[in-house]
């Protein structure tokens, strides 16, 4: 890797001595630097709150901070930390109050994943929407699609993308949701990695949808039904088709993952939480077919949600060594969190 950052000492970081063990033939987890949060962030206390999104325009990484308001912060480091500072709601550039649909993402829009489209500043974003109950803390979820043409200044044409078979019902957390997208330029298409209800007894596991088009456009979303790209995303009553878990995913049940491609290791690496607050990490050729997930990280003492694989290059491809951003020491009163973060080692 080419670029080398300096993290600017005003956000120190306390280093826990011990190392992480290897913690199998392919990963090794460096020690645990939690980040000291600077005043007047907003949504202090609940970052991340899911996934962190990376682009590089000119000399200068932007990151959008998924969460009900989604927050555009610039430096020329890759490092969240070196962005924390800046997390102010004069930086809001999407989310709730901005480009929302009744019943879908009225509530908040978190970006699971944005991307360039050319050169000019126009930019697709993906992102989770959440629909609530009279604010009772449960939601109905769905994932969307929106652009920007001013690099990611503000956006429009909001629009679902794909949806639960089921729509808004009774109160509780249904939908589909907690998720995030890649591009892969291997097949030239979309991959959506999201947590939906899945077999007989409507155990929430991680699913998959793709789409063909350069745009990731409403309408073009295909459900991954364990075999093919054969279900819908959404149709015109506001609904998607049956979802159906990846196979190899289903031993350990979770949501909010993270996906990259490692150019050490050639092969798609995912990161992702377990209901029970760990972090699970598989691989993948082809970005279908999965290594049976191992744990990484937390335990019922230590809970820790919303990994984010992290390079130098961004959020997109990694290589030897790469950080993993997450939340850590999570509330479960509350949900307040800290921001810690370990670098992996990668071994072929």
């Amino acid at each position: 890797m080419k670029r080398v950052y300096k993290i600017l000492p005003i956000f120190s970081l306390l280093l826990l001595t011990s190392c992480q063990p290897t913690v199998s033939s392919k990963v090794t987890l460096g020690s645990t630097k939690v980040l000291k949060e600077p005043a007047g962030v907003y949504f202090s206390g609940y970052w991340p709150d899911g996934k962190l999104n990376l682009v590089k325009k000119g000399d200068i990484w932007q990151l959008f901070w998924g969460e009900a308001v989604d927050i555009l912060t610039e430096n020329k480091s890759v490092w969240p930390e070196d962005h924390y500072s800046s997390v102010k709601e004069s930086n809001a550039v999407f989310g709730k109050g901005k480009s929302f649909i009744e019943n879908f993402n009225e509530n908040g829009s978190w970006f699971i994943g944005v991307f360039p489209l050319d050169e000019n500043g126009n930019y697709v974003g993906f992102f989770h929407g959440e629909s609530h109950w009279d604010n009772d803390g449960t939601a109905h979820k769905s994932i969307g699609v929106t652009y920007s043409s001013d690099y990611g200044k503000t956006w429009k044409d909001t629009a679902p993308i794909i949806l639960a078979p089921e729509p808004k019902g009774e109160k509780g957390w249904t939908g589909l949701g907690d998720a995030c997208v890649i591009w892969d330029h291997f097949n030239e298409r979309w991959l959506c990695y999201y947590q939906a209800k899945t077999g007989l007894f409507g155990i929430n596991r991680l699913c998959l949808a793709a789409s063909y088009d350069s745009q990731g456009k409403p309408g073009t979303w295909k459900k991954w039904d364990g075999n093919s790209f054969s279900g819908y995303g959404c149709d015109s009553s506001l609904k998607g088709s049956k979802d159906y878990a990846l196979a190899n995913l289903k031993s350990v049940p979770g949501c909010n993952p993270s996906v990259m491609w490692n150019d050490y290791l050639n092969k798609w690496v995912m990161v992702y939480g377990s209901w029970g607050k760990e972090i699970y990490i598989s691989f993948s050729d082809d970005g279908i077919n999965w290594s049976s997930p191992e744990k990484i990280l937390g335990s019922s003492s230590n809970p820790v949600w919303y990994p984010n694989l992290i390079s130098e290059e961004g959020d997109k491809t990694g290589g030897k060594t790469v950080r993993m951003y997450y939340s850590y020491q999570q509330s479960p009163e509350t949900g307040r969190r800290k921001m810690a973060y370990n670098e992996i080692t990668f071994e072929e």
